[in-house]
């Protein structure tokens, strides 16, 4: 049988996984990411065909499973994950900055008609879908830096940053200031 126990009664699930329940990979590579990105954002499983990508088995395929997979990929040959992580907005790019290794970021942008993205190389694989004034991207495994650049304004609305140990805060700076010099005795204006 898989087990290699002669006359057993182990097999291979379709996912060929030894005794599995169809729903985990025996093995996983980039392919695999690729493939389970496009189906959260197609939203193009259901719970009776996971299509081998519930790494988590929680019986739906999300971020979570994205991230196991990363860590399936890369293991420990890789810096300390991450612990927070700050998205800094200018007015048609996102980019972050971390303490560490982030294995994957979801997030909902809003933004006017006739919207464009570039997403950077900056990580393993990232993908979007565009519908109506709302966009969803996926990023895993990102470098530190520039994720995407817009064709118009963008609005985070959700934001969700996960490494292997599970989800991580994200800090999104509201608004910037620059108040008057004070006191300056010897100058009016700055």
């Amino acid at each position: 049988d898989c087990h290699g126990v002669p006359n057993g009664d182990g097999v291979e699930d379709d996912c060929g996984v030894c005794d599995g329940d169809g729903s985990t990979y025996g093995f996983v590579d980039v392919t695999h990411i690729v493939f389970a990105v496009e189906l959260i954002l197609e939203d193009g499983w259901s719970s009776d065909s996971l299509h081998c990508s519930d790494i988590s088995g929680n019986g739906a395929i999300d971020i979570v499973d994205v991230i196991m997979m990363v860590e399936v990929i890369l293991g420990n040959a890789r810096l300390s994950d991450a612990s927070q992580v700050t998205l800094l907005k200018e007015s048609t790019a996102l980019s972050i900055e971390t303490d560490g290794f982030i294995g994957g970021i979801q997030m909902t942008i809003s933004h006017s008609d006739n919207f464009t993205l570039e997403l950077s190389d900056n990580s393993m694989v990232s993908d979007f879908k565009t519908n109506g004034s709302k966009t969803t991207i996926i990023v895993a495994a990102p470098d530190a830096g520039e994720l995407f650049t817009a064709s118009s304004e963008i609005v985070v609305e959700s934001v969700v940053a996960a490494t292997s140990n599970g989800e991580i805060d994200v800090t999104l700076p509201e608004t910037f200031g620059l108040s008057t010099a004070y006191p300056n005795p010897f100058n009016p204006s700055t």
